[in-house]
């Protein structure tokens, strides 16, 4: 699904954010990228989903060249993923409902199985109550739970997520996972950027440690 070649990223006047990565990530698995704040990890997902673009090196998803796609080839891929953002990046004088029925929508999908899903991803996360709350009333942990539905909501084949439990208590960090799982499950591919040990630990699924831009360890979790 995913294959980097000695990507770097700089940024002006001088700064290293990623330095000569490669690696490669299975269609289906479950890949957790981990490591301190400013380490990379950030950057790398905006990479992968063609925020930014690398300074060097090539980046394919799902077998395209993602910085060569332009226009309707780009576009079409960019429906296949689902990114949770950990600014959120939620519009936030529009409700719940519109924020996660929105990737469903550029899809055409039916109204009704729209509204259904919707109501589906809400109860799994514990916010049936917000459906027609306006996003800015909601605290942080309800945002990041809202933004994560949206990744989802439309089963994209690529699910990208940053720190999605950094605001939530252990019961809703559960939840949080538990759906990230059956996601997973359904097929999807799913990238995990966290600093929260207690989601990747006990699994056995590949960890990626990355230190000042450079990949310091790759190795798989129950370890």
């Amino acid at each position: 699904m995913i294959e980097m070649i000695k990507v770097s990223r700089t940024y002006a006047p001088n700064i290293k954010a990623l330095s000569d990565i490669s690696f490669s990530i299975e269609t289906g698995e479950m890949f957790f990228l981990i490591g301190r704040s400013g380490a990379g990890k950030t950057t790398l997902l905006k990479l992968i989903c063609n925020m930014e673009t690398p300074s060097n090196g090539l980046i394919e998803v799902a077998g395209y060249n993602i910085n060569t796609l332009r226009g309707k080839n780009l576009a079409h891929l960019r429906q296949k993923i689902g990114v949770a953002y950990q600014d959120f990046k939620l519009l936030s004088n529009r409700t719940v409902a519109e924020n996660i029925a929105i990737a469903m929508e550029v899809s055409y999908k039916n109204p009704r199985a729209i509204r259904h899903r919707v109501r589906d991803l809400l109860e799994q996360l514990q916010l049936t109550d917000k459906y027609d709350t306006i996003t800015s009333e909601l605290s942080r942990g309800e945002q990041q739970r809202v933004a994560l539905a949206r990744s989802v909501a439309n089963s994209p084949r690529l699910i990208l997520v940053d720190e999605p439990t950094g605001n939530l208590d252990a019961s809703t960090t559960e939840r949080v996972m538990s759906l990230l799982t059956r996601s997973n499950k359904a097929g999807a591919t799913i990238v995990i950027a966290t600093h929260d040990a207690s989601i990747y630990q006990q699994g056995t699924h590949r960890i990626m440690e990355l230190r000042d831009g450079n990949i310091h360890s790759l190795t798989r979790g129950g370890r």
